[in-house]
């Protein structure tokens, strides 16, 4: 809507206000300007508006003046008025005259198309009260179900992606985008209305902007129109859960929930990557074009993150957000259920994508608001119009969140109400034995109260999976979490997650908990466990104690945190920091910050330092004079710490911070006073005190009452350490590793320290500090830092990466961004390639133990790496042995192998420092081996080793340099030349002997789905892997997945979930030749799941298990026990049959047929399995009948029960308007019908024969 401008005045003016709007306007003027728009003279129409505009307020100054209206106001009221009279009559011509104020600059862009939007509205509100608003679309209400389809439907029906690229890619053909769209004729809905929102907008940069992101979102609507479509069809099966007094959800269900949030999320990043990828486009064709959109279109990360989840009264903060972050975050937020996302679905479904990307969020909302107003709806879609919350709505909602971020369990629900609440107790189920886990309430806010039994089971299970971190130096990753997640209070350390693996690695640092204790809360994100766990301060000690790394750093060994604080020279830190400010200055804001506001950041952000600085050396001081003193006087001194001696210590690097603060405008004696009166004022809030600030303001020469006030409500809001102690735990600790960093990455610069050490420990640290504060994507790296003093935290990490950079190759130097939100919220960005250069480092230095990583997040870095192998020394052993050195190298860090021959080829790495082995295991799985880190007895020494069926399926580099070590040998005559042939067969054609297959990799992605890959750069060896799979029997796009590299790039062919279980059904009853492929496949693939690793291993004997499964069954005398909605029903089947038909537009459909006798009554059943949507899945449907005992209630109840009996799930059960009843079965449903031999064929071959289209 239009978003107003509210004056600060009381109801009384406000209602002047309002006579004089009605009051004022004579029917002569506005029939006068009509008249003129009328008849074409839109510009001569403005100049009358603006004449009689202020005539009129020269004739009544005083009146305006009272009711605090300015002249301009009465020209825009004026403006409005006319264009709702000519509205009426011809929108053109409104619309025209609208423009022409635009052009004259009476009515600023924005004020104007929140008019515009108005104006339509209200037509389509007057209409509504007289014909059924937009006929045919009554079914798509207020529900957040229906909007979802109805989202769906709608782009499915405009899709166009032809015309998308000819827009997007007019520069190209040096057109502007606008011009290209305002050319093209027969444009879907959303793009011809954003021609017309448009079309007289005089700013071509601006006009080309809102195409290009209208465009993008518009794109990724039409692709992931499916997903849409899924989430509605799961919102309605929650919906039917919650209007039951029990249910259950099982880990099937909770897996396909949580695969359809992922694809909601995946939806927004593609809007990210797809501005990413134009911005990119123009900036290789027209620089000039690209620096002109790029403000437009640059996603806010962090601005985005935080308008995705604001409340309704919170959009107006977000007002300064552009084109290409409202049209992220809208997605975003409709993935996570905030109110943005109700209102960009309420806009999007009616095309008008021109007001997501033009209007504030705030006028948005306000827009939606009349939209759903009209529906008589809300936009939020769990509210009625009177505001009270639908409980079933707002249950369902609550649940599908719940589910997703639980996991993957068995779980019952009872409804349960107390004391006017209501909720569900949760179980976790067992082969019929149920675990309590809490109780979810469901209110105006939803919120989880947790079972001492589960929180206990999640703590014991972080202890019993912690990763073993012996012989490593623990400080490089306990910094980082000190500077982020991990508190101190007292004598304890205090450690705060809502995950598991997080948990797992305070245990590994730390050792089991002392105490814990939890909570759970109900998220737009899902449910969140917040588990607080205990340990005593002594076990920080100890990892101080023993850390080499911070002794050759600080050059003694520290035995304390306080300690560490003070051995580090702050002074140093502040005067190193302020050398490298001019040359890092530039990575502070975006790009299109103007000089003067990004010197004045830079200012405060270096005060802020300063400050830390001055209170660390002043602690320092403090702690030398206890030290002194002796023992007993800790006490007196601590408690002197706020006498009148620290008081005037705190006044005078008060002053000091003043002064910074100031720019150096208020110095002195000046300074000195107002930094007294600040510590008064904290400490007492008199008036007096802040009369005497005002006084003092007052008789500061140069400097304004303004500028001094705005200082001290800086110190008081935003930096109340300045009235306590600055360098306390609490502020400090953010500080101390970028500061330690600093030292380190100096050192190295000056030869003092080992570069490469210096890398890999940075790497280590800064990906640390990322899985506690930062975000990892496919091309972005980002750190969060906030809180008292963020900014001169922030700044000191801009310098470490300025050094970092020092130190890196030329190839991977990269650039960062901090962007501030809120004034208290840093961002450190790498974006695009920026992000994979940066990620190079990191996917080699992120910590890890046994080789795995310790966060899911650095998973995103595997990507990235792209490893180095150099061949060095060659020599025989004293033994007779052929040695070699071979060099794995990324980022500029070097390990270097031992490789041996003797009646195989050998790799080994063995050391004392565990955490170089572990690096050494992670360069050598960058190149495709696998090795697990082991130890030697009980020595402390570490070692990995890979043999000949290991290395030859790793990556063609390394396979190459391998083979030349092999060649060599031959031709020194060291080596058996029949044997060496045989190895270099083998790494030529990179494969194991024994399975006669490549070196797959096999892991579990961020989250949890099996990812079962083998990649090259020979396009033979993707096509000869592709072809054994079709001998075998799968089928491309069915069962595996494959890229044809090109460009000297990787390809890959990859093994789907539906292909691993398929090719496990082949190996029992597949033809001979199959049998035999698939079965020495399936054992391959075992076998390297348990090199993997355990949670690999189990996933894939699952899917293993499923596909044997299938056809295993017989419906032949089936007879089984199950309960529905409470009541347990025998099920026992009589007759059976699976027959093919053709549907609607030529669909192929599967009729799966079944007598049965259901709680004693015999009825047949039938439910029909078809393609749809765009990810092409198959679903089944049935309607109750209601010419059977009971009714549809009874017989859907009974329908239930046979369905679950033979395939373990409920199906979904809907009521829809005309009273009947519709049950809904999924893939997981016919996967379960699979398991009998009676139907196994049929539905294998309706699968084939209706993979790539419906249609088929």
């Amino acid at each position: 809507m239009w978003r107003r401008r509210r004056e600060a005045t009381a109801a009384g003016p406000s209602a002047a206000l309002y006579s004089v709007y009605h009051g004022l306007y004579s029917k002569a003027v506005v029939s006068s300007a009509v008249a003129l728009a009328e008849v074409g003279h839109f510009r001569e129409a403005v100049q009358y508006v603006q004449r009689v505009a202020k005539a009129l307020y020269e004739a009544a100054r005083e009146v305006f003046e009272r009711v605090k209206v300015a002249a301009q106001r009465l020209v825009e009221l004026f403006v409005e008025a006319v264009t709702r009279v000519l509205a009426w009559a011809d929108e053109h011509k409104a619309y025209h005259f609208l423009m022409a104020a635009v052009a004259a600059g009476v009515v600023a862009l924005a004020a104007a198309l929140n008019l515009w939007g108005l104006v339509e509205l209200e037509k389509l509100a007057y209409a509504a009260s007289l014909t059924p608003f937009l006929a045919g679309r009554t079914k798509t209400g207020g529900k957040a179900a229906e909007r979802f389809r109805s989202l769906a439907e709608w782009y499915e029906r405009w899709k166009d992606e032809n015309v998308i690229n000819e827009i997007i890619n007019a520069p190209l053909n040096k057109e502007r985008p606008f011009l290209k769209l305002a050319k093209s004729p027969n444009l879907p809905k959303p793009l011809a209305e954003l021609r017309r929102a448009l079309k007289d907008v005089k700013d071509e940069v601006e006009r080309d902007a809102a195409v290009v992101a209208a465009l993008v979102l518009y794109k990724t609507l039409v692709k992931n129109a499916e997903a849409y479509r899924e989430w509605a069809e799961l919102y309605k099966w929650a919906r039917g859960l919650v209007e039951r007094h029990e249910f259950t959800v099982s880990a099937g269900d909770i897996k396909r929930l949580r695969e359809a949030q992922r694809r909601l999320e995946e939806a927004a990043e593609q809007v990210r990557r797809e501005l990413n990828k134009v911005l990119t486009l123009y900036k290789s064709h027209s620089r000039e074009l690209y620096e002109k959109l790029r403000p437009h279109l640059e996603v806010d990360f962090g601005l985005a993150d935080e308008l995705a989840e604001a409340r309704r009264v919170e959009l107006s903060r977000y007002s300064n957000a552009n084109m290409g972050t409202k049209a992220y975050a809208a997605l975003l937020s409709v993935a996570k259920d905030g109110i943005y996302g109700h209102t960009a679905m309420l806009l999007m479904a009616e095309g008008a994508l021109a007001d997501v990307v033009l209007l504030t969020p705030r006028s948005a909302y306000e827009k939606a608001d009349r939209v759903a107003n009209a529906r008589g709806e809300t936009v939020d879609p769990s509210r009625s119009p009177k505001g009270a919350v639908d409980w079933e709505d707002r249950a369902a909602s609550v649940l599908l969140r719940f589910l997703i971020g639980y996991g993957e369990a068995d779980l019952k629900f009872r409804l349960v109400e107390k004391g006017g609440r209501k909720g569900f107790q949760m179980f976790r189920t067992f082969g019929g034995i149920e675990a309590p886990v809490g109780e979810l309430w469901i209110g105006e806010v939803a919120y989880f109260k947790v079972s001492e039994e589960e929180l206990r089971r999640r703590v014991e299970e972080a202890m019993r999976m912690a990763p073993d971190l012996s012989g490593m130096d623990k400080a490089p990753q306990y910094v980082a979490w000190r500077a982020t997640d991990v508190t101190t209070s007292g004598r304890q350390i205090v450690g705060t997650t809502v995950h598991s693996w997080q948990l797992r690695w305070y245990v590994s640092l730390l050792g089991g908990p002392k105490s814990f204790r939890g909570s759970a809360s109900v998220t737009k994100e899902g449910i969140k466990f917040l588990i607080t766990a205990r340990w005593p301060r002594e076990r920080e000690g100890q990892i101080l104690r023993e850390s080499r790394w911070l002794e050759s750093l600080l050059g003694r060994r520290v035995e304390s945190w306080r300690e560490l604080v003070d051995a580090i020279d702050w002074t140093w830190v502040m005067e190193k920091v302020g050398k490298l400010v001019d040359e890092i200055k530039l990575w502070i804001g975006p790009e299109r910050m103007g000089d003067a506001e990004r010197e004045w950041w830079v200012r405060r952000m270096l005060g802020e330092l300063a400050l830390l600085a001055h209170f660390a050396e002043a602690r320092k001081v403090k702690n030398d004079k206890q030290k002194k003193e002796g023992a007993e006087r800790l006490a007196e001194v601590r408690r002197g710490m706020d006498d009148d001696e620290w008081r005037a210590e705190r006044a005078v690097r008060l002053a000091k911070a003043v002064e910074a603060l100031s720019g150096g405008r208020i110095t002195g004696n000046h300074a000195e006073r107002l930094a007294e009166l600040i510590i008064l004022y904290a400490e007492r809030r008199e008036e007096r005190a802040k009369e005497r600030i005002d006084k003092l303001a007052g008789g500061l020469a140069g400097v304004s009452r303004e500028e001094v006030w705005g200082v001290v409500d800086f110190v008081l809001s935003d930096m109340n350490c300045l009235v306590r102690d600055c360098a306390r735990d609490a502020v400090v600790r953010k500080f101390v590793e970028p500061a330690l960093e600093l030292v380190m990455l100096d050192k190295a610069l000056r030869g003092e320290f080992s570069r490469e050490k210096a890398l890999f420990i940075f790497g280590e640290i800064y990906a640390t500090a990322v899985a506690g504060d930062g975000t990892v994507g496919l091309d972005m790296v980002m750190l969060t830092v906030g809180g008292e003093l963020g900014g001169g935290a922030a700044l000191l990490r801009l310098a470490t990466l300025h050094l970092l950079n020092q130190l890196l190759p030329d190839e991977l130097k990269f650039n960062a961004r901090v962007y501030v939100n809120r004034d208290r919220y840093y961002y450190i960005a790498a974006y695009g390639e920026d992000a994979v250069r940066f990620m190079h480092l990191l996917a080699v230095s992120a910590p890890s133990a046994g080789g795995g990583y310790l966060s899911d997040k650095f998973e995103e870095f595997m990507e990235a790496a792209r490893v180095e192998v150099r061949l060095g020394d060659m020599w025989l052993t004293e033994k007779g042995r052929v040695a070699a050195d071979l060099t794995l190298s990324e980022a500029g860090i070097d390990v270097k192998y031992n490789v041996y021959l003797s009646d195989k080829i050998e790799l080994e790495f063995q050391s004392t420092d565990r955490s170089r082995v572990e690096l050494a295991a992670r360069l050598l799985k960058l190149a495709g081996v696998g090795a697990e880190v082991k130890k030697v007895g009980g020595r402390d020494v570490w070692y990995i080793k890979a043999a000949t069926d290991m290395l030859a399926a790793g990556r063609e580099e390394l396979r190459n340099v391998l083979a030349k070590v092999v060649r060599e040998a031959i031709a020194r005559g060291w080596v058996d030349a029949g044997k060496a042939e045989g190895w270099l067969e083998e790494l030529r054609r990179g494969r194991v002997p024994k399975e006669g297959w490549p070196k797959y990799e096999m892991r579990l992605s961020g989250s949890g789905a099996l990812v079962v890959r083998f990649g090259s750069t020979n396009p033979n060896s993707i096509k000869q892997e592709a072809q054994r799979f079709r001998e075998m029997g799968l089928v491309e796009g069915v069962h595996f997945s494959m890229k044809i590299p090109e460009g000297g790039k990787r390809g890959y062919v990859r093994i789907l979930r539906e292909g691993l279980a398929y090719a496990a059904w082949l190996s029992v009853y597949g033809s001979e030749d199959q049998r035999k492929l698939a079965a020495e496949f399936i054992e391959y693939i075992l076998q390297r799941a348990w090199e993997a690793g355990k949670e690999v291993y189990e996933k894939v004997k699952e899917i293993i298990e499923e596909g044997m499964s299938r056809g295993s069954l017989t419906l032949k005398g089936f007879e089984k026990r199950v309960e529905v909605g409470g009541r347990e029903h025998v099920v026992k089947v009589i007759d059976w049959s699976a027959e093919f038909d053709v549907g609607r537009g030529g669909r192929k459909l599967l009729r799966i047929k079944i007598t049965a006798e259901v709680g004693g009554v015999k009825s047949d059943y039938e439910i029909t399995f078809g393609r749809y949507g765009r990810r092409n899945a198959a679903v089944g449907f049935a309607m109750a009948r209601a010419d059977v005992p009971g009714g549809r209630e009874a017989d859907a109840e009974r329908f239930s029960a046979l369905i679950k009996a033979l395939t373990g799930r409920e199906p979904g059960v809907y009521r829809i308007k005309d009273g009947r009843i519709k049950i809904e079965c999924y893939e997981g449903h016919l996967e379960g019908f699979r398991r009998y031999a009676e139907l196994a064929d049929a539905i294998e071959k309706w699968l084939k024969g209706t993979n790539h289209s419906s249609t088929l």
